[in-house]
């Protein structure tokens, strides 16, 4: 009977062991695809590296955002369709999707994609762009720009006593 006790015990120990590896394994996994799923929510990559390809997509008024980002990711513009629709929440272009077929292009990330739904952009009555973010000229740009051309020799920072006299000892054993 000891001997029944005995391995009954260590069957007992060995499968609460395994139990808790299992669960700690499946904790540690449910972890990482956890911090991983939300890196990408905020790193906001492309689905292809520029220029990609133009893709002609048609949005409804009957999409909701699970539905567009669905779509998208049957087309080819995005890569998951979660991770998509999880950033047009977050998105403060949310309120501002228009419905109507759109050119878009695989190398653009979720906020191009999103700002190109919204109309952020777009040429109005006066021909003037809606954005709001549009980039204005800024002369230290042009001052660069205009000096490019120019030959920029970079200054020399170190000891010059020091430097001097390596540079004398090298001439007098070369003469």
């Amino acid at each position: 009977m000891d001997a029944k006790k005995v391995v009954g015990a260590f069957v007992g120990m060995v499968l609460r062991v395994a139990i808790a590896i299992f669960v700690l394994y499946y904790l540690y996994q449910t972890a990482i695809n956890a911090y991983n799923f939300g890196y990408r929510i905020f790193a906001d990559l492309p689905c292809a590296i520029a220029p990609g390809r133009d893709i002609q997509i048609t949005v409804t008024e009957s999409m909701d955002e699970k539905a567009m980002a669905k779509e998208f990711e049957k087309v080819g513009l995005v890569e998951d369709w979660k991770l998509f629709w999880v950033q047009t929440l977050l998105s403060e272009y949310k309120e501002d999707l228009k419905p109507g077929s759109y050119t878009l292009n695989n190398s653009m990330n979720s906020e191009e994609l999103l700002a190109a739904l919204a109309g952020v952009g777009e040429e109005d009555e006066d021909g003037e762009t809606s954005d709001s973010d549009t980039e204005e000229t800024n002369p230290a740009n042009e001052t660069i720009m205009n000096n490019a051309d120019e030959e920029v020799v970079p200054e020399y920072e170190g000891d010059q006593e020091g430097d001097t006299e390596a540079g004398e000892n090298t001439v007098q054993e070369n003469e």
